[in-house]
C-alpha cells in the first residue's frame, strides 16, 4: 500500500499502517517531509493544546462526524503516543494553553515521526511527485515522474493549498475531485487580513488582547487573544481565528468588530466619572496609548480633554469604538500565510472510522484534505494525529 504525503497526518498513517502488518511506501514530493511541522509554532511546534475544543472547528458537513473522528484518538492518548512511543516529553505553556516539546524544537517532532516509521518498516520515498492516480480493478496506479508505482491500498495525505512553499500544491484535492468526490469550496483559513484603513499602518506593532466579532451571512464567531497591526493590516490568534469570514467568498461581505479590553461600555462610563482626569490618561491603562490616541482622533476627542468637560456625544463615540470598533479590512493574506486550507473532502464521502472513500474502495483520505479545520493552538496538529492513525489502521488492516 501506498501514502501520499509526508505531513504530519501522513506520517503517522504510514506508521500505523506499518504496524498493522502492511508493506508500506511512504511518497513525499519534498526531499525530507513534515516542513509545516518544522515551522510551526515558531520552529517549536505546537503538538497539541492541553484542551481540545470541538466546538470551535469550522467545516460544512455534519459537526457530529467531525466530533466522532476527534473522538476516535483523545487528547490524552495522543499526548501519550508522543512522549512514550516517540519519546518526546511535553511542555505546558500556561498562558496559552499549549503543548510543546520540552525541546522546544521542532525538528524532533518531524524526525521523530520520520524514525518511527521507518522503524516499523515503511519504505521511505522522497523527493517524488504524484501527478494522477488512477483506480482499476486490481487496485491503483499511481503516477510519478520516475515511473508508475502500483498500490492495492492508497492513503491521501497530502495537504491543502497553504503554505505552499512547504510543499502545499493542491495535488491531492485534484486527485479526489477527479476520482467524484464531493468537494467543499476551498478558502485560506488562519490567515492574517488586510486593513483598508491608511491611517492604521502607522499602528503597526501595536499588540493587545482583543475580543473580536464576527458577522457573515448567517455565520457569527467570538474569538479572543493576541491582536497585532501589522504595516498591511492585522494578525495575531484573534485575526487568525476569524479569517475565514472574510476569505470565505461564499459568504456576503463579513463585519468584525473589536472590543480592545476587558471593560465594557457600562464600565468605561465608570472610569470616565472620575473627576477631571485626562482622557487620554484613563485609555492608555487599558489600551497601548497608540490606539487610544488613535481612537480618541476617530470619535472627536481633543487629546487634551478632561473627564470635566467630556460632552456625551464624544464620550458615546469613544465608547463605542473602545468595545464595538468596526474593523475595516479589503481582504486576506491568501494561502501564502494561511495555516491551513479550509473546505476540501466533504466529510461524508468517508467511512468515519476508517476514512475509506465510500466513492472509491481502497482509497483512505485524512488531514487538512477533509473538510475540516481547528483554531490555532495546536488543534489542528490533534486533528492531523487522529485522522491520520484512524486512516493508517483502516488502511493496514488485512
Amino acid at each position: 500500500m501506498a501514502v501520499i504525503g509526508a505531513g504530519a497526518a501522513g506520517l503517522v498513517a504510514a506508521a500505523f499502517a506499518a504496524s498493522r502488518g502492511a508493506d508500506v511506501v511512504l511518497i513525499e514530493r519534498t526531499p525530507d517531509g513534515g516542513r509545516k511541522i518544522l515551522i510551526s509554532g515558531g520552529g517549536r511546534c505546537n503538538i497539541l493544546p492541553s484542551v481540545l475544543a470541538p466546538e470551535r472547528f469550522v467545516t460544512d458537513s455534519p459537526a457530529h462526524v467531525m466530533r466522532g473522528m476527534l473522538k476516535s484518538w483523545p487528547l490524552h492518548e495522543q499526548r501519550a503516543f508522543f512522549e512514550n512511543d516517540l519519546k518526546i516529553p511535553l511542555a505546558l505553556e500556561e498562558d496559552s494553553g499549549k503543548l510543546f516539546p520540552k525541546s522546544n524544537r521542532a525538528r524532533d517532532v518531524r524526525d521523530g515521526l520520520v524514525a518511527l516509521a521507518g522503524e516499523r518498516g515503511v519504505r521511505l520515498q522522497f523527493g517524488t511527485s504524484v501527478t494522477a492516480i488512477e483506480a482499476g480493478a486490481a487496485g491503483f496506479t499511481i503516477a510519478t515522474p520516475t515511473g508508475p508505482i502500483a498500490a492495492g491500498r492508497v492513503i491521501l495525505a497530502t495537504g491543502g493549498l497553504s503554505v505552499p512553499a512547504t510543499g502545499s500544491d493542491g495535488t491531492g484535492l485534484a486527485v479526489a475531485a477527479a476520482l467524484g468526490h464531493k468537494m467543499i469550496d476551498t478558502y485560506p483559513a488562519l490567515t492574517p487580513l488586510l486593513g483598508r484603513d491608511a491611517g492604521h499602518a502607522a499602528l503597526s506593532g501595536v499588540s493587545l488582547n482583543a475580543r473580536l466579532r464576527g458577522k457573515a451571512g448567517t455565520r457569527t464567531i467570538e474569538t479572543q487573544g493576541g491582536f497585532l497591526f501589522t504595516h498591511r493590516g492585522y494578525s495575531g490568534p484573534s485575526v487568525l481565528d476569524i479569517s475565514h469570514l472574510v476569505a470565505r467568498k461564499s459568504d456576503a461581505a463579513a463585519t468584525i468588530r473589536a472590543q480592545w479590553s476587558a471593560l465594557d461600555p457600562a464600565a468605561w462610563d465608570r472610569e470616565f466619572e472620575a473627576p477631571s482626569a485626562l482622557i487620554s490618561t484613563i485609555v492608555a491603562r487599558h489600551v497601548p496609548a497608540r490606539l487610544g490616541e488613535r481612537l480618541m482622533v476617530e470619535a472627536g476627542v481633543p487629546t487634551d480633554r478632561r473627564t470635566s468637560n467630556l460632552r456625551r456625544t464624544e464620550r458615546i463615540s469613544l465608547v463605542g469604538r473602545l468595545t464595538s470598533y468596526l474593523l475595516p479590512w479589503s481582504g486576506d493574506e491568501g494561502y501564502k500565510k494561511a495555516e491551513v486550507t479550509g473546505g476540501g473532502v466533504a466529510l461524508d464521502e468517508v467511512d468515519p472510522r476508517t476514512l475509506e472513500s465510500r466513492r472509491c474502495p481502497g482509497l483512505f483520505l485524512c488531514g487538512e484534505i477533509l473538510d475540516v479545520f481547528g483554531p490555532i493552538g495546536g488543534h489542528n496538529f490533534a486533528w492531523a494525529w487522529a485522522t491520520g492513525r484512524a486512516a493508517g489502521l483502516g488502511a493496514g488492516t488485512p
